[in-house]
């Protein structure tokens, strides 16, 4: 038992800790109030750091990162919540939304149906069961739910979508659109509604009403990445080159270190524009942008053969001895034949970064020349391992191994390399250069297949298959072929890379695209 001294310590102890973190609950509200995000997280963190076991805190922290947009972060705290008080009905409407929104379906579901038994008329909790259904194929069961939420509020926003992607979903988008566009009338215009309605255009192939409501869509959801590639995305796809272009650079300037969207921008580019950015826009860049805009720039055009342009990008890095600009400096000098500096460079890169991949390629491919193929070999292998996203290692290594003779290995590098980048054009014409020196006619005919498959709303892609059907193939290869490429045309989607989580719910695609290999198109269903 504990000297009476001691307990009274402790409890001390306990209540000052109780104290303090209530105070910084009550401040983290306060500046989640005023719209000081940052600070609120930091301030109800340290309140949990004082009590983790109060489920209040965790609610509030969920709300933060909510605000914050973090929807993986927010889930994994109503999460603990969830643990601390299992019938708190806000805890389970965020988990059942969220969930569905991060692909945790099993923990909806279940969030949903605990919700349903404390509150049989949760209409969320119907939605959430609603969107599941769909993605499960039991489109009866979705329309249950639709029809349960629609008796107790036919106004009810969720409901009228969740029917309305269901009819569409059965090809009735007529009166899919008329349902939602009574919606927006009676003066529901929200988000959710819109985009909506921009996937019933996006099924019916109408880029142009698709181009009237997407810059509505864009301010509301305050310029969400995935509706500014879309935009810029359906601008090219409808011949609008200036304006794509225009939105493009917006993007650049409201997120000008975000190196994700800065790659999603580029893949734009490389199917659409490879002359994208004027003189004046590249001298900007080259003396304002940002590090990560210089960088990613520069590959770009390193790749499409405009060394020039890719040099004055990476300029004032290479001036500044940044050791990311000095590296990718060493590869713009071999492009251009400077040999001798390129390799000079390289070096002292790996003086001070033995791993740097660019400096990597630099000496892979001096080696190669030098018929050093054992260090070509483990310089483009620490590549491949370091950057299995970088399709330049895949190219390297498997020219040191036909360099040695081993074919055989050349091709396993080419076919691990298409495995991890199945959409890659770049890699692709390397590996279907080998696949004709060859004499593997037959795989050069899959390989462009296997990549239009993988980039079903690709013109360039499909029309590569085009090109090695009438060359390699038969008449029913040229025949799928051209059926993609139609489809191709008239596809208003962005493709995202195999493995990307599908997006659920109400801000989810009508119609994800399921890739059909037996007629080379893109099928629609659940």
């Amino acid at each position: 038992m504990l000297p009476l001294a001691l307990w009274l310590a402790v409890a001390s102890g306990c209540a000052d800790s109780a104290q303090r973190a209530a105070e910084n609950a009550a401040i983290a509200e306060s500046q989640l109030a005023a719209g000081d995000v940052e600070a609120a997280r930091k301030s109800i963190r340290e309140a949990i750091a004082e009590r983790d076991d109060v489920a209040d805190y965790y609610i509030l922290l969920g709300r933060i990162e909510l605000r914050a947009q973090r929807l993986t972060s927010a889930f994994n705290a109503y999460s603990m919540a969830l643990d601390l008080q299992a019938d708190n009905p806000e805890i389970l409407q965020a988990i059942a939304e969220l969930g569905l929104q991060t692909g945790r379906v099993r923990e909806a579901d279940d969030a949903a149906d605990r919700l349903l038994l404390l509150m049989p008329g949760a209409t969320q909790a119907m939605l959430v069961k609603g969107f599941i259904a769909i993605d499960d194929g039991r489109p009866a069961d979705a329309r249950k739910m639709a029809s349960d939420i629609l008796a107790l509020n036919a106004r009810d926003e969720g409901g009228i979508i969740l029917l309305a992607r269901l009819d569409a979903l059965d090809g009735k988008t007529d009166v899919a659109l008329k349902a939602v566009d009574e919606a927006i009338a009676s003066g529901s215009t929200t988000p959710a509604l819109n985009v909506t309605r921009l996937e019933i255009y996006r099924l019916q192939g109408d880029g142009k009403r698709m181009k009237a409501i997407l810059p509505d869509i864009l301010k509301t959801m305050d310029y969400n990445e995935d509706f500014v590639l879309d935009y810029a995305n359906l601008l090219y796809k409808t011949g609008e080159i200036a304006a794509a272009r225009s939105e493009i650079v917006k993007a650049m300037g409201r997120s000008p270190n975000d190196r994700e969207l800065l790659a999603r921008l580029v893949q734009l580019w490389r199917e659409y524009d490879r002359r994208p950015l004027s003189d004046a826009q590249l001298q900007y860049i080259s003396g304002s942008g940002t590090r990560a805009q210089q960088i990613i720039l520069a590959r770009f055009y390193l790749d499409a053969g405009e060394s020039d342009k890719a040099k004055r990008l990476i300029s004032r890095l290479f001036d500044e001895h940044v050791l990311e600009g000095q590296a990718l400096m060493a590869r713009i000098l071999l492009a251009q034949g400077d040999k001798k500096n390129a390799y000079e460079l390289a070096s002292r890169v790996l003086a001070a970064d033995a791993r740097n991949e660019d400096a990597l390629l630099v000496r892979a491919a001096r080696s190669l020349s030098e018929r050093n193929l054992d260090r070509a070999i483990e310089d483009a292998n620490v590549v491949v391992s370091d950057s299995p996203e970088n399709y330049l290692g895949y190219v390297e290594l498997a020219r040191a191994y036909i360099a040695r003779g081993q074919d055989i290995r050349a091709r396993q590098t080419f076919e691990r390399g298409m495995d991890f980048l199945p959409q890659s054009l770049e890699l692709a014409d390397a590996y279907r250069a080998f696949l004709l020196r060859v004499g593997d006619r037959q795989r050069a005919v899959t390989l462009d297949q296997d990549v239009a498959i993988a980039k079903p709303s690709s013109v360039r892609a499909w029309a590569v298959y085009s090109r090695t059907c009438s060359q390699y193939g038969d008449a029913l290869c040229a025949a799928k072929a051209e059926a993609g490429l139609a489809r191709a045309r008239v596809s208003f989607l962005v493709d995202d890379p195999p493995g990307t989580p599908r997006r659920r719910g109400l801000f989810a695609r009508i119609s994800p695209e399921k890739i059909c290999a037996t007629s080379g198109g893109v099928c629609t269903g659940s």
